[in-house]
């Protein structure tokens, strides 16, 4: 006895769930912005050791991770309102109002996780700054010891 199962297709294109094409562009629209957003912030990313490393003290050190830290704060808020936008983008009202206390939590934690992640990034930054101007600071009372006891 063999077991006969039924299998149903779908067309491509033709789909029994009209808000498949709306959840489809919502995606893409979402991993559109997050693919700039990360772009954008690599890019700050990439130059803010050399950004650090111009630094000509601690205190402008800690300057810089302040600035650094407030625009990572900003790129964030701002990303988490575009997503939160792009999700509520074309959807019904009754799906929007049950849907957008759960998609606004997860943004959230997607952000706070993101930050969390950055600020780990920009603490590593910064000790490796700390060490290599610490590791200067001696070199150069060395260095400028030196003359003072060839003239004595």
């Amino acid at each position: 006895m063999t077991k006969s199962t039924k299998t149903t297709t779908t067309p491509v294109g033709k789909t029994k769930d009209p808000d498949v094409p709306a959840s489809i562009a919502m995606l893409f629209g979402w991993n559109m912005e997050m693919a700039q957003f990360y772009f954008r912030r690599y890019q700050q990313y990439c130059t803010s050791p050399i950004e650090f490393m111009a630094c000509k003290s601690v205190g402008e050190a800690q300057t810089q991770q302040a600035e650094f830290l407030q625009k990572l704060m900003e790129d964030y808020r701002e990303n988490a309102s575009r997503l939160s936008r792009i999700a509520h983008m074309d959807q019904p009202a009754k799906s929007a109002d049950a849907d957008y206390a759960a998609k606004l939590l997860k943004a959230q934690e997607d952000a706070a996780n993101l930050i969390d992640q950055a600020r780990a990034q920009a603490e590593r930054i910064l000790e490796t700054a700390r060490k290599r101007a610490a590791a200067m600071v001696p070199d150069a009372q060395a260095a400028a010891a030196e003359p003072e006891k060839k003239s004595a």
